[in-house]
């Protein structure tokens, strides 16, 4: 069995090396290819695919920062609608209780449009 694997290993490794030779050459003619032509650097397939990879990268490395960025809004977005529901709560308990409670009225509506709302809708005006 450690010999049939030890084979495919080195299949692997010959396929490739043999397919980086034939992804140099392929960018040698390439580059020959447009130097005959006169063809510049931005018209260059090479070179465009090269800053093809750079942008992937960067896209990546930025899908990446904003799943975590959509992750940490939804965490705090539930933890203030939990904090607003309590308050909510509280206020109502106090005026069940006939305390008086001092706040302004335009903001009673506002938290409990904020608790209900979903993460990324705006606030209705």
């Amino acid at each position: 069995m450690e010999t049939i694997v030890e084979k495919l290993e080195v299949m692997f490794s010959k396929s490739e090396a043999q397919l980086d030779y034939i992804e140099n050459r392929l960018k040698l003619e390439l580059i020959n290819h447009t130097a005959e032509n006169g063809c510049s650097s931005e018209e260059n397939p090479v070179m465009m695919l090269d800053r093809l990879k750079a942008v992937k990268a960067k896209h990546k490395v930025l899908f990446s920062q904003m799943s975590e960025i959509a992750a940490a809004q939804n965490e705090c977005m539930f933890s203030i609608k939990n904090k607003v529901n309590g308050v909510i709560t509280l206020m109502q308990h106090f005026q069940q209780t006939g305390l008086e409670v001092t706040c302004r009225i335009e903001s009673v509506p506002m938290l409990e449009e904020l608790a209900n709302n979903r993460v990324g809708e705006p606030l209705a005006k």
